[in-house]
């Protein structure tokens, strides 16, 4: 099958799923290519990690402007690059991971003699959309052939803001099993760093993601110095974006020496490895890749207790869970977890474990996009016999 993913950038949790997707779908034998935006904006742009990835495992990244402006020029310019270079093979499938992606692929697909379908993935839905942004993202939604959302939550979404519910299935995100490793132990350093300044019984707070507002990793700045533990808490950030508010926020509360920021790193899974805990402090979110992967790493998992948090994260069997914005409640569920007896603390890592492999490993979302690509052939292929015995 040839198939070709839209994406706006290749950025954070939603680009490595792309990452992901595309690579295993290359490994399984398909022909399989990437279009992205060149020129980055403020606060979006293509991660070098990401990039790197798709390249060492041989799959053409095209980088065109642009996948991500709403200026119909510019998405033109797109739709003309994928028509002149990208389509003297027949494609199989547009698979769009935007809306604005879904609607270069709508344009290119009406210049064709035949059905092309466009399937769009909604990985999150931006709050930033003004109505008339919003009303036009929702038209293109129900124009493409198949909808697909990581989360029920995601799903509920949708259908409230207009999506026709019978074009909308769900696929959640999967993380490989293996990630790629380098040759050196980044977790086993950085652990060794943080004992060597706070001793050997330091508990080891992880946050992955882009820093601001929405992962809201200034919750756990503020609930540090609450935390009853009589083992030293050291929380470690990993992700771009602003770490400054952050660093001020710890010098006031006087907890310096407890926050380490390590800005964007391509190998923040396996640093990640080093933690006791995985914590997200999110006010909203998708469906973070971090929890999978803590999922499928062994590291146990605390969360805010939001519905798109709840829905993936069992309080008390595969996870713990806080009431979102709260200092005082992350504390509290901090200092709970760190007393957990080692008996409940590989129970939960047990259950967690047995919910990655039943749902959310790599071979579940690979398969799970298959069948919708093979689901709009086949329909396309059911139109085209009843056209012909109408003829």
């Amino acid at each position: 099958m040839r198939i070709l993913h839209l994406t706006t950038f290749l950025q954070g949790g939603a680009g490595l799923a792309i990452v992901e997707l595309a690579r295993a779908q290359h490994q399984l034998g398909h022909d399989v290519a990437v279009v992205t935006s060149q020129t980055g904006a403020p606060g979006y742009g293509n991660y070098a990690g990401h990039l790197d990835a798709l390249a060492r495992a041989s799959v053409p990244v095209h980088q065109v402007d642009s996948l991500f402006s709403r200026d119909s020029t510019a998405n033109t310019r797109v739709a003309a690059f994928v028509e002149h270079h990208l389509l003297p093979q027949t494609l199989d499938v547009i698979h769009a991971h935007a809306a604005t992606p879904s609607r270069i692929g709508l344009s290119v697909a009406a210049g064709l003699p035949h059905h092309l379908p466009v399937v769009q993935t909604m990985h999150g839905w931006g709050v930033m959309k003004s109505d008339s942004q919003q009303r036009a993202d929702i038209a293109i939604l129900n124009q493409v052939d198949c909808v697909v959302v990581p989360a029920e939550t995601s799903a509920l979404l949708m259908r409230s803001l207009g999506v026709t519910p019978d074009r909308m299935t769900v696929v959640p995100y999967g993380v490989a099993d293996e990630p790629e490793r380098s040759g050196y132990t980044p977790a086993a350093e950085l652990r060794s760093r943080l004992q060597e300044r706070h001793g050997d019984t330091a508990v080891v707070l992880c946050v992955v993601g882009t820093i601001g507002a929405r992962k809201n990793q200034r919750l756990l700045v503020d609930a540090l110095p609450l935390i009853e533990s009589s083992n030293p808490v050291v929380c470690v950030f990993i992700g771009d974006g602003p770490a400054e508010e952050l660093k001020h926020q710890a010098a006031t509360l006087g907890v310096s020496h407890r926050v380490v920021c390590l800005g964007y790193r391509t190998d923040a899974r396996e640093l990640a490895t080093a933690a006791d805990w995985m914590v997200l402090p999110s006010q909203s979110e998708g469906q973070p890749l971090s929890i999978l992967e803590a999922y499928c790493d062994g590291v146990p998992v605390v969360a805010s207790d939001i519905p798109e948090l709840r829905e993936l994260v069992n309080a008390g069997s595969t996870g713990l869970l806080f009431p979102a914005g709260s200092a005082t409640a992350l504390a509290g569920v901090i200092g709970r977890a760190i007393a957990l007896d080692p008996v409940a603390r590989r129970r939960l890592v047990r259950r967690a474990r047995a919910r990655y492999d039943a749902t959310f490993s790599l071979k579940h979302m690979v398969d799970g996009y298959m069948r919708i690509y093979r689901h709009v052939w086949q329909g396309i292929a059911s139109e085209r016999t009843e056209s012909w015995k109408a003829s």
